[in-house]
C-alpha cells in the first residue's frame, strides 16, 4: 500500500481517493494507538495519510486487478506428455514393422480398446497382460518417461519397460539407452579407474631432479605456520623448513637460500598446482635458473608421490613430540633423525649418499677412528670416485590393483570425478568433456572452451553422441506433430499471452488474469 501510494503520488496529490485492500487490518491502521506500530509502519502512514486516511475493505476474489500486479511471476512445471495411448494408436496405422511382426513374429498381437476412448491399440497379448506395441517414433520418448523416474539399472529398466510395451529388438534398446543415460553416468559410481603406476626417468646425478612441496597449515609455532619440503630423487635427500606465509615470493626465496645455494641448481622440478608454484613470478624464477619445471595433475597426489610419503614420516615425527604446539623447534633434530636413517629402497641412509659417510647423533660415546692418515686431496679424489660410481635406484614397486576400462581408448567423451568437498546430493562426475588427446596417465580435454590435463584416474568413459540429425530423431520431427498438430492448435488457443525476457525466460501469466494484463 505504501508503494502503491509512492509510486503513483504525482497522480493523487490534491485528489479525493480510496484505498482499497483485501489485507482487514489495515483498515483500522489511523484508529488504533501510535505506540502500537513499529518506527517503520508509523513513517510509512505519516506518509500515507499526506494523500488520504480512507482505506476499506474488499474481499480477495473481487481485488483481482492488484493481485495480477502484486504477485510475482513464477514459472510453473509442466509435463508434457508427447506420448500417450492415442498417439501410439495413431502411429501404429501406418507402421510397417508391425505389419511385419504380424505376419511373422510369435506375438500375439490382437486390437484392445482403449478405456476412456473409442479407439483402440495393438497389443501383445501372449504374456497374460496387454502390452501396447511401441512404434519408432515413440520408444526413446517412452523410454525416458519411465527410466527418468528413479533412473534404475540396465536390468531393472528392461524388465520394467518389457513388462508393459513391446516392439522389435526391445532388449537391445534399452541396454543401449540406458548405459548413455547422462544423469545416471554423473551420479553412479561402478569402479574408478585404477592406473598402473607411472615411472620416473632415473636421474643420472645427485640433486637432478627434486620434488617441492608445502605442508599446512598447521599450529602456529614461533609465527611460522607452514613447511616448505623438498626431497632429491636419487639421494633421499630433504630439507623442510618452516615458513609464515606461503606466497610464492616467500617459497621462492626459501627454496633460493636453503636448497639452491647449498645444493646446486637442479635440472628438473615436479610440483603440484599451487597457487605460488603456478604464479608468474615462480615461472620466471624457474625461467632464469633454466629449470624445467613440471606440474602434476589436478587431486592426483600420486603424481609427487615421493615427497607425499616423506610428509608422512615428518608428520609422524612431529606429532610423536612431546609438545606439538612447539614443532618448528623440534624440526631440525626431526630431520636429523630422518637423514641418518637406512632407506629401505636404496639400503643406506641419505646422508650416505651426499656425504660419503653416516651422520653423528646426539648420545653417540663411541668414536670411530679412522684406520689410516689421509691427506685432504687424496680423500677428495677418492671420495669423487665413489660418487661418481653410485647409480640411482628406483623406488620399490607394488602389486596395486589395475582398472582400466576399455573404451577409454575409443571414446570420444569422458566424465570427470569431482574430488573436491561437495555438498550432499552433488554429483559425483561432471561432464561429458570432449577428448583432445589421450595418453597413459592423463587426458586432455575441452572444459567450457578451455583444454585441461586431467589424470586418467579420474576420468570414465562417456557413452555420448551428440545431438545430430538420424533417422529416428527425423522419424519424431515428422510422425509426432502430424499426430497432435490438433492438440498442439487446441492449446494454442486456450494459453494465455506470454513474453520473454531479456534473459530469454519464457513468462505465462495465469489465465484468470488474461482479461487485466495490457
Amino acid at each position: 500500500m505504501y508503494l502503491a501510494v509512492k509510486h503513483f503520488n504525482f497522480l493523487l496529490q490534491g485528489r479525493d481517493f480510496t484505498i482499497m485492500t483485501d489485507h482487514k487490518p489495515l483498515c483500522y491502521s489511523f484508529s488504533m494507538s501510535y505506540d502500537r506500530h513499529s518506527p517503520r509502519e508509523a513513517r510509512q502512514l505519516d506518509n500515507i495519510s499526506q494523500f488520504t486516511t480512507d482505506i476499506q475493505f474488499i474481499k480477495g476474489h473481487s481485488n483481482i486487478e492488484a493481485d495480477a500486479l502484486s504477485r510475482k511471476d513464477i514459472n510453473v512445471v509442466a509435463f508434457n506428455h508427447d506420448v500417450n495411448l492415442e498417439i501410439i494408436a495413431k502411429l501404429q496405422a501406418d507402421d510397417a514393422e508391425l505389419k511385419t511382426c504380424k505376419e511373422k513374429s510369435r506375438l500375439n498381437l490382437q486390437p484392445v480398446p482403449i478405456p476412456f476412448s473409442d479407439a483402440s491399440i495393438i497389443c501383445d497379448t501372449s504374456t497374460g497382460n496387454n502390452r501396447p506395441f511401441v512404434p519408432l517414433a515413440c520408444r526413446q520418448k517412452l523410454f525416458q518417461h519411465l527410466h527418468g523416474l528413479s533412473h534404475p539399472g540396465i536390468q531393472t529398466t528392461t524388465k520394467l519397460i518389457s513388462e508393459r510395451f513391446v516392439w522389435p529388438k526391445i532388449n537391445s534398446d534399452i541396454k543401449r539407452w540406458a548405459r548413455g543415460c547422462l544423469q545416471c553416468q554423473r551420479s553412479k559410481i561402478q569402479k574408478h579407474t585404477i592406473s598402473p603406476i607411472g615411472k620416473f626417468p632415473i636421474p643420472d646425478r645427485r640433486f637432478q631432479h627434486i620434488h617441492l612441496d608445502l605442508v599446512g597449515p598447521l599450529p602456529s609455532s614461533n609465527s611460522f605456520t607452514h613447511i616448505l619440503t623438498a626431497i632429491d630423487r636419487f639421494t633421499r635427500w630433504a630439507i623442510a623448513c618452516p615458513i609464515k606465509d606461503t606466497s610464492a615470493e616467500t617459497v621462492a626465496s626459501v627454496f633460493l637460500d636453503r636448497w639452491i645455494s647449498h645444493y646446486g641448481v637442479p635440472t628438473t622440478i615436479t610440483t603440484d598446482r599451487g597457487p605460488q608454484f603456478q604464479s608468474i613470478l615462480f615461472q620466471e624464477f624457474t625461467r632464469l635458473l633454466g629449470v624445467k619445471h613440471i606440474r602434476t595433475t589436478a587431486y592426483h597426489p600420486a603424481a609427487n608421490g615421493m615427497v607425499e610419503r616423506f610428509h608422512r614420516q615428518l608428520k609422524n615425527s612431529l606429532m610423536a613430540q612431546t609438545d606439538s604446539t612447539k614443532w618448528s623447534d623440534a624440526l631440525p633434530l626431526v630431520l636429523l633423525g630422518i637423514r641418518a636413517s637406512v632407506k629401505e629402497d636404496i639400503g643406506c641412509t641419505p646422508a650416505e649418499l651426499v656425504y660419503g659417510t653416516t651422520l653423528t647423533l646426539p648420545g653417540q660415546l663411541v668414536k670411530c677412528e679412522p684406520t689410516t692418515q689421509e691427506d685432504a686431496t687424496h680423500f677428495a679424489s677418492c671420495l669423487l670416485q665413489v660418487m661418481q660410481n653410485i647409480r640411482a635406484i628406483p623406488p620399490r614397486e607394488y602389486n596395486n590393483p589395475v582398472h582400466l576400462d576399455k573404451h577409454l581408448e575409443t571414446c570420444k567423451f569422458v566424465f570427470v570425478r569431482v574430488d573436491a568437498v561437495k555438498k550432499p546430493l552433488t554429483p559425483p562426475y561432471e561432464g561429458p568433456y570432449k577428448v583432445i588427446k589421450r595418453t597413459c596417465k592423463y587426458f586432455i580435454i575441452n572444459k567450457n572452451g578451455n583444454n585441461e590435463t586431467i589424470s586418467i584416474d579420474r576420468i570414465k568413459p562417456a557413452f555420448y553422441e551428440p545431438p545430430q540429425a538420424t533417422d529416428e530423431n527425423t522419424a519424431n520431427k515428422q510422425s509426432l506433430p502430424s499426430i497432435a498438430k490438433k492438440q498442439e492448435e487446441e492449446e494454442k488457443l486456450s494459453t494465455t499471452p506470454s513474453c520473454v525476457t531479456r534473459s530469454g525466460r519464457l513468462i505465462k501469466k495465469p489465465k484468470r488474469y488474461v482479461h487485466f494484463m495490457v
